[in-house]
């Protein structure tokens, strides 16, 4: 057994000692949590950007179907140069004794400590990893479903880049090998805002020139007064444990400002209920807009995205596959052949993600059907 040293409420210690291996691999676990999630040790409280597909369905029979690929590139102690791809998602089985609705989901604990890294696949049951910090699993959901049939999901969207003039002679200095950095080769070429790799601290060479920028972004965030403000998976838990509908779903989100958790960090989130209803919820400015559509990848839809000016393919590949289904459903294998084409597959130049883990949530039916780390060969499920 892991130790949890950090921990001295009888019921987050019982959380952390249900964890449970589900793969063979350690890229997936299973935790049952029945503490208050925002009931915290203070260590805790100072708490996340991804790429992914979503979509909603119905199959053959009529049950309503919430479709996900969480796509995140982690690599243990942040360092890409030297490791392989990892991830540690764990399967949250949520009863928050001050919730109104049981839930199911998924939570991407590499965020426990993003900062640093050190969360990898396997840690959670090596016996030597102290599991404290997993009491921020129900909190760090990318997905989840609840018992009155209200499903959710975040998707990350593209930041406009500040590209800031730094000294040509300190750019070495500046390059990490962790973040993606653009070198330009002809005379009078500056870097694009919109350059689809860029991301905060990257750094933008011009030999010919010798200039050199690196890229600055702003903590996006809504500022309307008299309103509280939350990271949005904050608010996400929040409408698992409180909303059975879309309405008091988008009710819920429109009563909070949204900030996200870093500098170039910023979230679209999908919310579906169990009548077939769905919406996507952005943000543009201090407004919210709310879309009626039944699927969703990583560029804005309610307003032009620069970063997509020829559309996204993955977004092209479920309207595609949508379109004909909508109205008698869809066959459950089509379903997951549907996810699996938009799975982001990390040798393919064209893919900057890793599919971390895929699920199908039957809001009729409140079930889920869990794929691990991109492979679609093995599923594991479970029911409210």
């Amino acid at each position: 057994m892991n130790p949890h040293a950090l921990l001295t409420n009888e019921k987050q210690i019982e959380a952390v000692e249900s964890i449970r291996r589900v793969d063979e691999n350690g890229y997936l676990y299973h935790m049952v949590c029945n503490y208050d999630y925002f009931d915290l040790p203070e260590a805790f409280k100072v708490l996340i950007d991804a790429g992914c597909s979503t979509f909603v369905t119905r199959n053959l029979d009529g049950d309503v179907l919430f479709v996900r690929n969480y796509d995140y590139s982690h690599y243990k102690n942040n360092d890409r140069k030297n490791n392989p791809r990892t991830g540690l998602n764990m399967i949250v089985e949520g009863n928050s004794p001050v919730a109104r609705y049981r839930s199911l989901g998924c939570g991407d604990a590499y965020w426990i400590d993003f900062k640093n890294g050190t969360y990898a696949n396997g840690m959670a049951d090596d016996g030597v990893t102290d599991l404290s910090g997993f009491v921020l699993c129900p909190l760090l959901c990318m997905d989840g479903m609840n018992e009155a049939g209200l499903a959710i999901s975040i998707l990350a969207l593209a930041v406009k880049a500040d590209w800031k003039e730094i000294p040509f002679e300190s750019y070495p200095e500046k390059l990490n090998e962790n973040k993606d950095n653009l070198f330009l080769k002809e005379s009078g070429e500056i870097p694009d805002p919109y350059w689809s790799h860029v991301s905060y601290g990257s750094v933008a060479v011009n030999e010919t020139d010798r200039k050199a920028w690196i890229a600055d972004m702003p903590v996006i965030e809504t500022k309307n007064p008299g309103k509280p403000t939350y990271l949005h998976p904050l608010v996400m838990r929040m409408v698992l444990d409180s909303c059975a509908t879309v309405e008091e779903a988008v009710g819920m989100f429109s009563n909070v400002n949204i900030k996200g958790a870093m500098p170039g960090a910023d979230y679209h989130i999908m919310v579906a209920d169990a009548s077939g209803k769905s919406r996507l919820i952005e943000w543009l400015g201090n407004e919210m807009a709310v879309t009626d559509i039944d699927h969703a990848t990583n560029h804005y839809v309610a307003k032009d995205d620069p970063f997509f000016p020829d559309g996204c393919g993955r977004d092209e590949v479920l309207k595609a596959g949508l379109f004909r289904t909508r109205k008698n459903g869809m066959r459950e294998d089509f379903v997951e052949n549907l996810i699996r084409l938009v799975i982001q597959d990390p040798t393919n130049g064209a893919d900057r993600g890793k599919t971390q883990y895929s699920c199908i949530y039957n809001l009729t039916k409140k079930t889920m059907k869990i794929f691990s780390f991109g492979d679609m060969s093995k599923s594991w499920q479970y029911s409210l």
